[in-house]
C-alpha cells in the first residue's frame, strides 16, 4: 500500500464503527477522495480536531483497494461562520453534496480546488442561498453539463426579453423554438439577467447586485430539478435546508 500526502477540504463526515469516521475529501492533486480515519471520534485522537466539515487539512494517507486511510492530519484553515451559522452551514452542505455527486473519484481538479475556498468564505457573509445557487450552476459548468442562459439552446441566437427555459434542451429557448417543446417553463428577462450574472460571479470579489425573491426561487427550481433528474435521486442537504424553514 502506497502512502501519499495532499491538502484537501473535508466535504463529508459520517460516523463509522465505534470510534471511526468515514470521510469524503476534495484535493487539488487527487480530486475526490474517500477515506477512513480510525479512532478519529476519540477525544484524545490527534485526528479529532482537524477532520471536521469544511476544514482544509494537510493529510498523510495510505491507499486502499476502495477506501484510503488517514494516517495523520494538520489543520490548515477553517471557516468559523460555517460552524455557527446554520443557514450558511446548510447551503455550504448543498454545495459540497453537488460537488461530490458531479466529480469523479481520483481526478485532479485544480481549478475547482482553487475556486472552492472563495465560495465557502462567501457562504454566510453574503446571502448563502444565492451563493449556493451560483455555485450549483458553476459546478455544472465544471462538469461539462452547463446550461445556456443568454443564447437559445436550440438555435444559438441571443435571447432578448422574455423567453422559455428547458433544462432537457440545454437551457434558454427562444419563443419561436419553444413552440415545439412541451416541457418548458417561463424565463423572464429578470431571471435571465440574474442567472447570467451568477454563472460568472467571482466570489473572491463579488459585485453588488440585487435579486428578486421570485427570480431566486425560479432559479433554484431550475437547478434542483435538473440536478435531481441528473443524479436520479433527491439531495440530502435539501432536507436540512427545509428543516430550517428556508
Amino acid at each position: 500500500m502506497a502512502q501519499y500526502e495532499t491538502e484537501a477540504v473535508v466535504l463529508s463526515v459520517r460516523n463509522w464503527g465505534e470510534a471511526d469516521k468515514m470521510l469524503r475529501l476534495f484535493s487539488r492533486d487527487h480530486g475526490k477522495i474517500t477515506a477512513t480515519a480510525f479512532g478519529a471520534r476519540r477525544p484524545k485522537s490527534p485526528l479529532a480536531s482537524g477532520l471536521q466539515m469544511f476544514h482544509t487539512v494537510e493529510l498523510s494517507l495510505t491507499t486502499g483497494d476502495r477506501v484510503d486511510t488517514v494516517r495523520s492530519c494538520r489543520l490548515v484553515s477553517r471557516f468559523p461562520h460555517l460552524e455557527t451559522d446554520l443557514a450558511a452551514m446548510a447551503y455550504a452542505s448543498f454545495i459540497a453534496e453537488v460537488l461530490l455527486e458531479l466529480m469523479p473519484d481520483g481526478a485532479p481538479q485544480p481549478e475547482i480546488y482553487d475556486w472552492l475556498p472563495s465560495v465557502l468564505a462567501a457562504c454566510g457573509p453574503k446571502n448563502p442561498r444565492i451563493v449556493a445557487l451560483a455555485a450549483g450552476f458553476r459546478l455544472l459548468d465544471f462538469a461539462g453539463m452547463g446550461l445556456s442562459f443568454d443564447a437559445c439552446a436550440a438555435s444559438g441566437a441571443p435571447i432578448e426579453g422574455d423567453a422559455y427555459f428547458c433544462a432537457a434542451e440545454g437551457g434558454a429557448i427562444s419563443e419561436s423554438a419553444a413552440l415545439e417543446i412541451a416541457d418548458k417553463r417561463p424565463y423572464p428577462e429578470s431571471l435571465r439577467r440574474l442567472l447570467s450574472t451568477l454563472s460568472t460571479m467571482d466570489w473572491a470579489s463579488p459585485p453588488a447586485f440585487t435579486a428578486k425573491k421570485s427570480d431566486v426561487m425560479a432559479g433554484e427550481s431550475i437547478l434542483v430539478s435538473y440536478l435531481q433528474e441528473t443524479f436520479g435521486h433527491g439531495l440530502r442537504s435539501l432536507k436540512f435546508i427545509r428543516q430550517l424553514g428556508m
